[in-house]
């Protein structure tokens, strides 16, 4: 362990990406909250910009995705080992390379961006709003390295750091940038709007970049006097670096790239199959309230749960093979997550709409979306925890036959429910059904290969521990809802009864949690008289 700088428990590595994710969220939030509110932007401006990124996403996922998970958990195994100068070259062979890769990324989006509007999402007025997003092809490839860097040396704290900053530049450019253009302009044009957000992404990723690079020139001394300080000589080549990365990181690209498919899927199909049907604006529309409000309400837990998955891979590779220690994380991940994630799935699914109404009042349709997307949540949390325990343990072709299988499924149903308006499981409704699906059968087909392949066992008592806290919660609050019908501001009734069920759930949890801690405690006090009674003997 470094004198210069403690190596970050798995604990502590959650619970600063945590911090960090709850910074970032409540941001997000509030930049969410402040465009689709704002007149003149509304779902319309997020089917613009929520097009625009997924295409970009589309590029991410093909050049970028794979890259810290891959290069965290190579750095972490070899300087586990005590070979600093070889993880040295790892990261240093990865920025030559994906920056490369990251510039002809940028060219290709810019260069395509014109077809990809009109011919690939259906919507023109999304060129502007992929153009402003073509830099950060190139500045999240390179972020990307610096974050595995870091979280391969068990310093995620300051990946978490620059995650608060970057959502910090994103938030505040937002605002200004929109509010000077309707200044200028005199009136609104949400076509411009949509870029303008779009663009403070990538004035978000250009700050990011900046924090990043000066926390690696503090870093990089530690690393010098590590490898001057080493016995070992560099054995590896670069050839063998090269190979390593891509043959753990492709596997996870191609895995974030079908998932990126999945929600292109939506970008293209509703407003292209129900465009005929209910008109082009109606259309357009529909799909913003989908991925702007709904996507944004279900990705604010996902994002606590990759704090625990971004911990874990490097967490995992650290422990050099020792089953208990990786069952234990393991265990520790599935219960962090599903405490967040169940909690969540009923708050979304019983009182869908009254959050529509506080959050969006401009703009609150889509309660019956949201209900359904709300099971989302767990399945996706058990669908990232199982897919980066099985790349970490080398079952890399598990995760893309499971998503790719998802994907066939999302496919099919949304050509079957999407044009459906005559039901109510038709339009938006059915490709949130689709979606739904899709994740089901992904994070079923993955935790049956997790359970069948390795001698991990997975507790089921992490399952029961937050589903029970939740029920409670959810029933305490739905009652106290109910009885205080008289209130006639359902806002307070609402956030005085929700605040009552976390009250409860954190109670209930509080009490469950320790009482396996408390019987192992127990458990060593005994042995401990046991051994002091032998020694008096």
């Amino acid at each position: 362990m470094n004198k210069e700088r403690k190596k970050e428990s798995f604990k502590q590595s959650v619970f600063s990406l945590l911090i960090s994710q709850v910074i970032v969220k409540i941001l997000g939030l509030f930049y969410r909250l402040y465009l689709t509110n704002r007149e003149g932007y509304g779902d319309e401006g997020n089917a613009i910009a929520n097009g625009g990124f997924q295409v970009f996403a589309l590029f991410l996922s093909l050049i970028a995705i794979g890259i810290p998970t891959a290069i965290s958990k190579l750095i972490a195994e070899y300087s586990s080992k005590g070979k600093y100068r070889d993880a040295y070259k790892i990261f240093k062979v990865a920025l030559f390379i994906f920056s490369l890769i990251g510039i002809i990324g940028s060219y290709y989006l810019y260069y395509y961006s014109n077809f990809l509007a009109n011919n690939y999402l259906h919507m023109p007025e999304t060129k502007l709003s992929i153009i402003a997003l073509c830099p950060s092809v190139f500045l999240i490839s390179v972020i990307s390295v610096f974050k595995g860097f870091f979280s391969g040396r068990e310093a995620i704290k300051k990946t978490a750091q620059a995650q608060a900053l970057d959502q910090f530049t994103k938030t505040i450019t937002t605002f200004i940038m929109i509010e000077v253009s309707v200044f200028l302009l005199k009136n609104t044009n949400t076509e411009l709007m949509a870029a303008c957000s779009n663009l403070a992404t990538t004035l978000g990723n250009v700050i990011e970049f900046g924090f990043l690079y000066k926390a690696y020139l503090v870093e990089v001394k530690i690393v010098k006097k590590e490898i001057k300080n080493s016995s070992y000589k560099s054995e590896i080549r670069i050839i063998k670096i090269i190979k390593q990365i891509f043959i753990m990181a492709i596997p996870i690209s191609l895995t974030a790239l079908i998932s990126t498919i999945s929600k292109n899927i939506d970008s293209t199909t509703i407003v292209n199959d129900l465009q005929s049907l209910i008109g082009y604006e109606e259309a357009k529309r529909q799909y913003g309230i989908l991925s702007g409000k709904i996507d944004a309400l279900i990705n604010l837990p996902l994002s606590f749960n990759m704090a625990i998955v971004t911990s874990l891979l490097p967490s995992i590779a650290a422990t050099n093979g020792r089953l208990k220690l990786q069952e234990k994380r393991i265990n520790q991940s599935f219960l962090m997550g599903l405490t967040i994630a169940v909690p969540t799935t009923l708050i979304f699914f019983v009182f869908s709409n009254e959050i529509l109404r506080i959050l969006f009042p401009n703009a609150s349709d889509g309660g019956s979306i949201l209900k359904i997307s709300s099971f989302q949540i767990l399945f996706l949390t058990v669908e990232q925890i199982t897919n980066i325990i099985l790349n970490g343990i080398g079952k890399n072709s598990v995760p893309i036959k499971a998503i790719t299988v998802g994907v066939i499924v999302k496919g099919v149903l949304n050509k079957a429910l999407v044009h459906r308006i005559d039901l109510p499981i038709g339009g938006a409704v059915g490709a949130a059904i689709a979606t739904l699906a899709c994740h089901i059968v992904t994070s079923s087909i993955s935790l049956i290969s997790l359970i069948k392949e390795t001698n991990i066992r997975i507790s089921v008592i992490n399952f029961f521990k937050p589903c029970l806290a939740s029920l409670m919660m959810i029933i305490i609050s739905k009652i106290i809802y109910i009885y205080l019908n008289c209130i006639k501001n359902f806002k307070i009734r609402f956030i005085g009864s929700f605040g009552l069920g976390i009250l409860v759930f954190l109670i209930v949890l509080t009490v469950l949690i320790p009482i396996k801690i408390f019987k192992i405690h127990k458990k060593k006090v005994e042995k401990r008289r046991i051994l002091l009674f032998n020694k008096v003997l």
